[in-house]
């Protein structure tokens, strides 16, 4: 097996950790008592535990992977087909309703993560950093951050669309979290073997800076948005950001040109379905958190 087919199979069993570790969580979530949902009360409960370990800490060493062989372009794209197994897992042991527009919405989002992988946007996280990308990093963080920051303004505003809001902007946290993954493994080498330029330290620091933050932010909304909607909704609510990021870090801070004249009609159609995804998962969501 080659090393990059081993990277597409590790990127899809990360998939299927995660979503796995999603639903676990969100059935854990359900038989606490309300106003104790999200806290302390977790960590004493075995099942979300379990659920944690799933979703983050294999799913995070296996992602860890699978970007060291294929890059970070790829990578959420295959981990978001372990959609199914939070298909299969909400009519199983959530007992969830699945109506026609979600189905239609998860397959949707399943054949744009197709096109995304074909698209073969690569990249290699081994490339020396320059202080031009240090420039074009830091102003791609900082939209994020603006982003966020109007996500959570109207989150206050509209009160019904709290779970679909608390999604994107967790949503928009791992993306951050999968962009800088790039930059660590890139850096980590040469910074621990004190073989490094000034760009190449700045950008570790900013690293190790920036992922913790964007992680712990990242699991906490996701535990929100849990607990204002189905997890089979808000889930791929919240890959529409992360499948749509990768996009435009390839083009606009890595630089790098497309490797066919089929790339980026492939990305873009992919980026078009997932937009589509997220509308019909997104009414739905906010109709079932309309009635609570």
């Amino acid at each position: 097996m080659s090393l990059y087919w081993l990277g597409i199979a590790i990127g899809l069993l990360s998939g299927v950790s995660n979503n796995f570790g999603i639903v676990l969580e969100k059935k854990a979530l359900n038989k606490l008592p309300d106003g104790k949902k999200v806290g302390r009360h977790l960590l004493k409960n075995p099942l979300w535990l379990m659920g944690f370990i799933c979703n983050i800490i294999i799913t995070t060493l296996l992602s860890f992977a699978a970007q060291f062989y294929i890059g970070p372009t790829l990578v959420p794209g295959l981990e978001a087909t372990g959609m199914i197994i939070l298909i299969v897992g909400s009519l199983r042991l959530l007992k969830e309703s699945i109506k026609a527009p979600e189905l239609i919405g998860i397959g949707l989002m399943i054949a744009a993560i197709f096109f995304l992988s074909f698209s073969q946007l690569a990249i290699d996280i081994n490339a020396t950093p320059t202080t031009d990308f240090l420039i074009r990093a830091s102003i791609f963080t900082i939209i994020m951050i603006l982003g966020i920051l109007t996500v959570r303004i109207l989150r206050r505003k509209f009160e019904n669309l709290r779970g679909i809001l608390y999604a994107l902007e967790s949503g928009f946290m791992f993306s951050l979290n999968n962009f800088w993954i790039a930059p660590l493994l890139g850096t980590v080498d040469n910074v621990l073997g004190g073989t490094f330029e000034t760009n190449t330290l700045i950008l570790f620091i900013m690293a190790i800076i920036t992922l913790p933050i964007v992680n712990y932010l990242g699991i906490f909304l996701l535990q929100k948005a849990l607990e204002f909607g189905q997890a089979s909704s808000m889930r791929p609510i919240q890959q529409a950001p992360i499948q749509i990021v990768p996009l435009f870090y390839f083009f606009a801070i890595f630089f790098i040109p497309p490797p066919t004249i089929y790339s980026l009609p492939l990305a873009l159609s992919g980026m078009v379905l997932i937009l589509i995804s997220m509308f019909l998962l997104s009414r739905r969501a906010a109709k079932l958190e309309a009635k609570k």
